[in-house]
């Protein structure tokens, strides 16, 4: 279980800090794609993380 909760916090933080360094460099990023961009993220690492889980 572990397992599981360690790779769906993994692959949020990873999210965060790409768009935290896209957005420090100043992309001027809509709200559209950061609706897209972090749904995505919370998709995959629902995945990951479910993967994860049933694996262990």
């Amino acid at each position: 279980m572990e397992d599981g909760l360690i790779a769906l916090v993994s692959i949020l933080l990873l999210g965060i800090v790409i768009y935290a360094k896209l957005w420090w460099e100043g992309s001027g990023m809509s709200w559209r794609f950061t609706k897209w961009y972090f749904g995505l993220f919370l998709f995959g690492a629902v995945i990951v993380g479910g993967y994860f889980y049933a694996a262990a």
